[in-house]
């Protein structure tokens, strides 16, 4: 193959000019079909090229902008500032620029932004400039929205309610923050940024939150922390918060983003709440409503920040609310004086009757409380079941906010549940002690019983009772004390256990003493309990003393009688404060009357066995008895034959009348409140006998037979009487005077005759008798005797005497016939042994 021979010059110009021509239209149709816009442009800005992109860019056609000014394809405020004019009116720079941002006008009149390059270069002597030309709508929409989310995004972070900081996961420089963070940490936003993390914090815990941010960074993800978590502000405060935060990247840079929340609030009610189950432990600890109370007022002032609180009972007559505890400040607030509420305080007596709490956030704002001069403005006032209500104000208007709210209800509902609590605990301890002090009782009632049976006279039945409770160890011993109207006071007849100096001291108060328990009970005739000598009113101060010096703590004062008499009252001193039931109060009112029975036995027994009697003569005029008005204002006149004690304070009188038709006695006894019952027995030309029986009424007859004297005989005519009692030679008549004019003050003894005793000459005889009868079986006999039923003929009937007696015939039988029985038995059996 033979070597080639090199081209001459007309073939490698030849050659060069179609490689330029092809060039040439290669770029020509790279510029053409180019998607972007280009623009050539001469010195005047007349448009002398365009490609098919740029034409469709700003909506025309190519033909369309060439020989028109480049001007037209820009809104008319860019118009004379473009960059493009200061480049070619400066021929000695050559122009070009990239990257230029300006707004094209397309030929709707839409604006539309674009991104151009500008280019000077000669062509054929001509000074020429090419722009090229890209519609940035989207990078700008997007741009845009980028723009947009940036914005939502930091005024989300700026509006945020929590404190957000933004700081460099590698330094823990904070580089952005918040409104909220400025005002968590009472510093300036700009002072906050630049600051390290963990100067937010206390500086004693710096490795503390450097380990946490560092395991955080580390770990990543996002992150909740709450646990005894604190900022520091620039007072120096300490401010609880709770950390979310999430690692992320921003710009290209790694951070981490925390989310502070204050929790004070929470915090507040947490530690609050806390507190409150602390207070509840307290008062579970206690049986005593008044402790339970105080500690209830002291939380809410010191825990809930609730000062002016108070706690307010339902009276024992349910008319008020007093105060039970309240703070200092309750009294301070309304000038030194704790109120007691009623109905005339709306606010508090309704939420007390609905059991509905109550919130008053401005109290001069309502109708009744502007009509009130008091400095308090707001309250919450939450009741507390049947016990009364929690109250908690304020001196200033007060928006209760819901925390407040609930937090007062659940102190409020724990008071009542501990209050409901101590009082079942207390009924309890009280049930028990009262069965502990039941049986003991019981045990000294049992003693004194058979004490009883062997004490021959008054005094020593009344100082025998009080040795043996002195000799208890329940008490430390006890008095009796009579009442006497002509001495005025409590007078003190026996004791054991009390010293002499306290009955120095009861005996000197005199008249103070007339309206204390002891005198109480014998007036009465019911059992008095002073639960707490200390807190007794009635008792004056000298006796207070004094029983505290001895450690007399309570007392319980049991009158002692028999019938309608009472013979004075036994007062027993406990070491401590009692409460004392209804079943103690029963038993104490046995022993009194088994104590008044006692005394009135004995003194039958001494009258009935007595060598020596008194005749005590009482003059009876001027009184309401049937016996007195019946005879003044018929003219007639009354002999007592005699009088049959009988059962629930029944008496039965028998008496014969003269001067006056049965008739008529009958219709005034029928028409009299006093009388149950009158039965004539007998009648004659001039004298009648009647039966009449009483019951609920006191009678002279009736004082005189309970205080153990025997009723012998009495006359009433025409309005004035005497009656005639015996009563043992030794035995002091004042007594017997005093019952007779409680009766009727007007009635006087007009004489008193010692003598021998007139009946019964034989007092073993007297004795065997009345241990043999019962006492139902001696009423019968003594009846059925005065009654004439052994008369013959007989003037009564049994049937008759069995409706006196509220009884069946048979029944009554039965007990004539046992008393016969035994009344035989006793006369033949002695007769027999003496032959």
């Amino acid at each position: 193959m033979s070597e080639s021979s090199p081209p001459d010059d007309a073939t490698t110009c030849s050659l060069r000019k179609a490689k330029s021509a092809e060039e040439a239209a290669f770029f020509k149709s790279i510029v053409k079909d180019s998607l972007d816009g280009v623009i050539t442009i001469d010195e005047d800005a007349t448009i002398v090229f365009a490609n098919e992109a740029a034409a469709s860019l700003f909506g025309y056609d190519v033909d369309d902008l060439l020989g028109h000014s480049i001007r037209t394809l820009f809104p008319e405020r860019y118009r004379e500032v473009s960059d493009f004019y200061q480049y070619v009116d400066d021929p000695e720079s050559a122009v070009e620029c990239t990257s230029i941002e300006r707004i094209g006008r397309h030929r709707t009149g839409d604006e539309l932004p674009l991104s151009f390059s500008l280019r000077e270069h000669a062509y054929r002597g001509q000074r020429l400039f090419t722009v090229m030309l890209r519609d940035v709508s989207e990078q700008q929409q997007q741009q845009d929205e980028l723009e947009a989310a940036t914005e939502k995004y930091r005024t989300l972070v700026e509006t945020a309610p929590d404190a957000i900081f933004v700081a460099d996961a590698e330094t823990g420089v904070i580089q952005e923050t918040n409104r909220a963070a400025a005002e968590l940490l009472e510093r300036p936003v700009d002072e906050i940024e630049g600051m390290h993390q963990t100067e937010l914090h206390p500086s004693e815990e710096t490795e503390r939150y450097e380990r946490m941010f560092r395991g955080h960074q580390k770990r990543g993800g996002p992150f909740e922390e709450s646990q005894d978590l604190t900022v520091i502000t620039a007072n120096g405060n300490r401010v609880p918060v709770e950390i979310n935060s999430n690692v992320t990247d921003l710009n290209g840079q790694q951070v981490v983003q925390g989310i502070f929340r204050d929790i004070s609030e929470r915090k507040h009610r947490e530690d609050a709440l806390d507190a409150l189950h602390e207070t509840t432990q307290r008062m579970s600890e206690t049986a005593s409503s008044q402790t339970i109370c105080a500690h209830a007022v002291t939380t809410a002032a010191e825990v809930l920040d609730f000062p002016i609180s108070g706690i307010h009972f339902e009276s024992a007559d349910g008319e008020s609310l007093e105060p039970v505890a309240t703070t200092d400040e309750v009294a301070g607030a309304l000038g030194g004086s704790v109120p007691t509420f009623t109905p005339e305080d709306p606010f508090v007596w309704d939420a007390f009757e609905a059991g509905e709490p109550s919130v008053i956030p401005d109290l001069q704002a309502t109708e009744e409380g502007a009509a009130r001069d008091t400095p308090i403005r707001s309250s919450i006032i939450v009741p507390l079941d049947e016990h009364g209500v929690f109250i908690t104000s304020s001196e200033s208007v007060r928006e209760f906010d819901q925390i407040d709210f609930d937090l007062v209800r659940v102190l409020a509902a724990n008071t009542e549940a501990a209050l409901a609590r101590a009082e079942r605990e207390r009924a309890i301890a009280r049930q028990r002690d009262e069965l502990t002090t039941l049986n003991r009782i019981n045990a000294i009632v049992r003693d004194i019983n058979q004490a009883l049976v062997a004490s021959p006279t008054r005094e020593e039945i009344e100082r025998t009772v009080c040795e043996r409770f002195a000799a208890s160890d329940v008490y430390h011993g006890a008095l009796v004390g009579t009442l006497s109207a002509a001495e005025q006071g409590l007078s003190v007849q026996t004791a054991a256990g009390i010293d002499d100096t306290y009955l120095e001291i009861v005996a000197n108060e005199g008249i103070e003493t007339e309206s204390g328990a002891a005198a109480t009970a014998i007036r009465t005739g019911t059992v008095q309990v002073v639960e707490d000598v200390q807190t007794d009113p009635a008792f004056p101060e000298s006796i207070k003393m004094a029983a505290r010096a001895r450690n007399y703590r309570s007392a319980a004062c049991i009158p002692f009688g028999h019938g309608e008499t009472m013979y004075g009252v036994l007062v027993v001193y406990a070491a401590r404060p009692t409460v004392i039931g209804e079943r103690e109060q029963a038993v104490f009112a046995e022993l009194g009357e088994m104590i008044g029975h006692a005394i009135n036995a004995v003194e039958s027994k001494q009258l009935l066995y007595s060598e020596r009697i008194l005749e005590l003569e009482f003059l009876l005029t001027g009184t309401d008895s049937f016996f007195v008005t019946t005879s003044a204002e018929l003219e007639c006149s009354f002999t007592l034959d005699g009088v049959v004690p009988a059962p629930n304070e029944t008496y039965i009188f028998y008496v014969t009348s003269s001067g006056v038709s049965p008739e008529d006695v009958i219709e005034r006894a029928n028409a009299s409140p006093s009388i149950e019952r009158v039965r004539q027995i007998q009648s004659g030309e001039s004298d009648n006998t009647f039966e009449i029986k009483i019951q609920g009424t006191k009678t002279t007859a009736q004082a005189l037979i309970e205080r153990g004297a025997y009723v012998r005989s009495g006359t009433i005519t025409r309005g004035e009487g005497t009656l005639i009692a015996e009563v043992p030679a030794n035995t002091e008549i004042r007594p017997f005077v005093e019952a007779v004019q409680a009766v009727y003050p007007s009635a006087a003894l007009l004489a008193k005759r010692n003598r021998e005793h007139p009946h019964h000459p034989e007092p073993d005889l007297n004795h065997e008798l009345e241990e043999m009868l019962t006492a139902r079986q001696l009423e019968i006999l003594l009846s059925a005797y005065l009654a004439g039923y052994f008369d013959y003929p007989r003037a009564s009937t049994g049937a008759e005497l069995a409706e006196t007696f509220d009884i069946t015939s048979p029944t009554f039988h039965q007990h004539l016939q046992a008393a016969h029985q035994k009344v035989l038995t006793l006369l033949f059996s002695n007769r027999n042994e003496g032959d």
